[in-house]
């Protein structure tokens, strides 16, 4: 069972250095190619400079026409926060998440029932142009007690 808690915080600029992909949250289910890549740069974490933290995030951004489906691809960045741009992998990319206010919605349970929390979010605060996911520890992210900070711009 899923629970959550939201607040609204003002977040500092954010620079992440990861892998992406796009596809849609259909065919990523499906495929489980999320997992994969999450598996994939933690494999290949000390490839990534000035890194901080042990954290990872997952950056969702949406087409901006608004007619998002879970069919529609879209793309998805599984990133390591780093302190500045050093040398990026050739594989991998560069994003900066802008300073502002977001709305912090807390999941908290197994990563598998996030979709609750995610209808949620839709219900409350319909269309938006990125979902900011982090997790503080990929290797419990199907325990009941696993926490998962999404941030919703605003």
């Amino acid at each position: 069972m899923s629970s959550y808690l939201v607040d609204v915080v003002e977040r500092k600029e954010v620079h992440l250095v990861g892998l992406a992909i796009k596809e849609s949250l259909n065919k990523v289910m499906e495929t489980k190619i999320g997992g994969k890549l999450r598996k994939e740069l933690e494999r290949r974490q000390s490839e990534v400079e000035n890194r901080t933290g042990s954290g990872m995030y997952l950056i969702q951004i949406y087409p901006q026409d608004g007619h998002w489906t879970p069919d529609v691809p879209y793309r998805h960045i599984f990133a390591y926060e780093v302190e500045s741009f050093a040398r990026i992998p050739g594989d991998m990319v560069s994003y900066t998440l802008p300073a502002g206010r977001f709305i912090k919605v807390v999941h908290k349970g197994a990563e598998s029932q996030i979709g609750d929390t995610y209808d949620f979010i839709n219900q409350t605060y319909g269309v938006r142009p990125i979902d900011i996911e982090y997790w503080n520890d990929i290797h419990t992210l199907e325990n009941e007690d696993n926490q998962i900070d999404i941030y919703v711009p605003r």
